[in-house]
């Protein structure tokens, strides 16, 4: 079992290091995997990894929240790069690691943490580990959150791949694996043996949780993917967060007008991909310009705006007498619309009544 998800975690992390395209989110996947690697060879080699490596495998362990945050952030923040302030998140790893190789020297079997025979102060650290782990969850939660917030500010349409209800999932999981390392000691597990609730809570665990993460972090696609708009984006975005760069209303009115024209008249909403980032390069203004304008002026976000023409295309070709051979699906990914269930909620958000109520009134 050991030597078999070794070899699946060196595959996998092989597998995201040469994963196209090149992106830092497959470098931190293909990292976290070598980590389990390391972790489950740890148990098979003669003496543990202590035996080995100097600082063994436990300082490791608080690396595994850095990466998935990493991972994370790196998917749902546009032009994400790494900061000098980011190397803060090694400090406890540093910290650990140089704990012991001076001072805690000892080879620690993780058998006795699950016996609750391990002294206070190593009971303390892995206990902290855990917390550790557990705050960096809560963090990407919140991440998520504050994407799911966004969407509506970017994107016209909210498919799986861009709301990552997946790595939700992967959270909780995560989450629920860790509560139980962490307090499993406490239950009565008399009819098993030490080596046995360590593999079962440890290692099957989190043999699970890689192959969980190589199957949806292959399926997962970029979702930011397009260069800034222009050189002024990256000082524009800086500028925002400082309550700087923004447009005087004289100036909205007008950009609203240019882009009430250039919706009406290219239609780029048809794209059912079809995003800011697109509507900024077609009218060569930053993306913060342009969701400033339609928030302040147009009283709606960028979601909003898109799919109201959407609504307003699908009302004028449910009535056209050429396309009644169409069903209202058909009709709905002519207007842009990617789904069916997100055409039914927007057009009801929309309209205050469903697809085929809308057409019975029209037609009465």
């Amino acid at each position: 079992m050991l030597l078999l998800v070794s070899i699946q975690s060196l595959i996998s992390a092989l597998v995201f290091l040469f994963f196209k395209p090149k992106h830092i989110a497959n470098r931190l996947l293909a990292t976290w995997f070598l980590m389990a690697a390391l972790n489950f060879v740890g148990f098979m080699v003669p003496g543990g990894l202590k035996a080995w490596i100097g600082i063994g495998y436990l300082p490791f362990l608080l690396l595994n929240g850095p990466l998935f945050y990493f991972y994370v952030r790196s998917i749902v923040q546009r032009d994400f790069r790494f900061t000098a302030l980011d190397t803060l998140h090694l400090l406890p790893f540093v910290l650990l690691a140089a704990g012991r190789l001076f001072w805690l020297q000892t080879s620690l079997d993780p058998a006795f943490y699950y016996k609750g025979s391990m002294a206070p102060d190593l009971l303390l650290l892995y206990g902290s580990i855990s917390v550790s782990i557990l705050a960096y969850l809560l963090a990407i939660y919140l991440l998520l959150l504050r994407h799911q917030r966004n969407i509506r500010e970017y994107f016209s349409n909210a498919s799986q791949k861009i709301t990552l209800s997946w790595v939700f999932f992967m959270v909780l999981t995560f989450s629920l694996s860790y509560l139980i390392f962490l307090f499993v000691p406490l239950l009565p597990l008399d009819n098993f043996s030490a080596d046995q609730v360590v593999f079962w809570y440890n290692q099957f665990n989190m043999a699970l949780l890689g192959f969980l993460l190589l199957i949806f972090g292959l399926l997962q696609p970029l979702i930011y993917t397009n260069a800034p708009v222009s050189s002024r984006e990256r000082q524009n975005l800086e500028e925002a967060k400082s309550g700087k760069g923004r447009l005087e209303v004289p100036a909205m009115q007008l950009l609203a007008v240019d882009i009430r024209k250039y919706l009406d008249e290219r239609k780029p909403w048809l794209d059912p991909d079809y995003n800011l980032e697109q509507m900024a390069r077609d009218l060569n203004q930053t993306r913060h310009h342009l969701s400033q304008t339609i928030n302040e002026q147009m009283g709606k976000n960028f979601f909003q705006l898109v799919n109201q023409y959407r609504v307003a295309e699908f009302k004028r070709l449910v009535l056209d007498p050429h396309l009644s051979h169409l069903t209202f699906l058909g009709l709905a990914f002519d207007a842009g619309f990617n789904s069916k269930s997100s055409f039914n909620r927007i057009f009801k958000e929309e309209t205050g009544v469903t697809p085929s109520e809308y057409k019975q009134q029209v037609l009465q």
